[in-house]
C-alpha cells in the first residue's frame, strides 16, 4: 500500500529537508473500481453509484480518532465505515481504496487493494469494519 505522490513528497521533504508538511484536518476513505495508483484514479462516481460519498474515517471526531496510533509502522481504522447502500444499476465491483484530505477533491494520501473484491448489487451495503483497513509503510 503506497503513499500517494503528494504524501510521499511531503514526507521526504519533511525528513530530509525540514520542510513542514501540513497534515490533513480530516481523512476520508474512497472506494475504487481499479488500482488508483499514486493519484487516486478510478474512484467510484455518482454516475455509477448515485448516493456514493467518501467516508469520514473519524466520523466527525478528531482526525486522530479514525486510525490507531502506529507502533510498528502499522495502523488500522478504529471506527466502522458504512457507505450508503448501493443504488446504481447492475453490478459494481470495488477493488481498491484510497485516503483523501477532503470529502470531494483534496489530495490523495494513500492507496491500496482490498483483501477481496466486492461485487455490489442494488441495495447492498459496503462496510469496512474496525481493524479491517490496515495501512503500513516499509
Amino acid at each position: 500500500m503506497p503513499l500517494s505522490t503528494f504524501a510521499g513528497n511531503g514526507m521526504i521533504n519533511l525528513l530530509t529537508r525540514g520542510v513542514a508538511f501540513t497534515p490533513p484536518t480530516r481523512v476520508f476513505v474512497s472506494l475504487h473500481t481499479a488500482n488508483p495508483g499514486n493519484t487516486g484514479a478510478s474512484e467510484v462516481t455518482t454516475t455509477q453509484w448515485p448516493s456514493y460519498v467518501r467516508a469520514d474515517a473519524s466520523q466527525g471526531g478528531n482526525v486522530a480518532d479514525g486510525f490507531s496510533a502506529s507502533t510498528t509502522k502499522l495502523t488500522a481504522n478504529l471506527l466502522e465505515l458504512l457507505f450508503a447502500n448501493y443504488d446504481g444499476a447492475g453490478t459494481l465491483t470495488v477493488t481498491h481504496f484510497a485516503l483523501w484530505s477532503a470529502q470531494t477533491g483534496g489530495n490523495c494520501l494513500w492507496t491500496g487493494a482490498l483483501v477481496a473484491n466486492k461485487a455490489l448489487l442494488t441495495g447492498d451495503e459496503c462496510v469496512i469494519y474496525p481493524g479491517d483497513l490496515d495501512l503500513s509503510v516499509s
